[in-house]
């Protein structure tokens, strides 16, 4: 397995990547192009290249010579960085991809100089929040949005030496 940073010539395999990995959260929590446009199961190749020039830094993870993954970075302040799009196609998963992606993004994070590391996920999806405190992310919050149609829960990571080397 491999992972690398994407770059505007890979828009195309991430659209796929997204909208193949997220169409069973889609449809599990009933999300359609009407009641949520910008969930990423509709993501389009616009949205990437727009996330690509504001900042956000995507990585493709590639096992047996083809995409099976991704997952974005963000600077979100000094000290702050998002974990964003992570992403891992329905038949590679709990091979651990989805681990290799956070760790990877940890270990940029703290190449930024971030104390912490930052999610939001659907807050009804127990499975996922209890996967993500394995990597030490506690949820911090809830909001409801007015253009969503579920709760968002903000989960929150401490960088320490184990973030940085590797957790799990």
């Amino acid at each position: 397995m491999t992972i690398r940073q994407a770059n505007e010539a890979d828009i195309d395999t991430l659209v796929t990547l997204l909208r193949s990995s997220f169409s069973d959260v889609a449809e599990r929590f009933e999300l359609t192009i009407e009641n949520c446009p910008k969930n990423l199961a509709f993501c389009t190749k616009e949205r990437v290249k727009s996330d690509l020039d504001r900042g956000l830094r995507y990585y493709i993870l590639e096992g047996d010579g083809r995409p099976c993954g991704c997952a974005a970075i963000e600077k979100a302040g000094p000290d702050v960085c998002y974990l964003e799009r992570l992403a891992v196609l329905p038949q590679y998963r709990r091979k651990g991809y989805g681990k290799a992606l956070v760790n990877h993004i940890f270990d940029q994070a703290g190449k930024n100089g971030a104390q912490k590391v930052e999610i939001g996920i659907i807050s009804e999806d127990t499975k996922l929040k209890n996967w993500y405190s394995q990597f030490g992310f506690v949820q911090k919050s809830t909001k409801k949005f007015d253009h969503l149609p579920f709760i968002v829960a903000f989960m929150s990571a401490e960088m320490d030496d184990t973030n940085q080397t590797e957790k799990i």
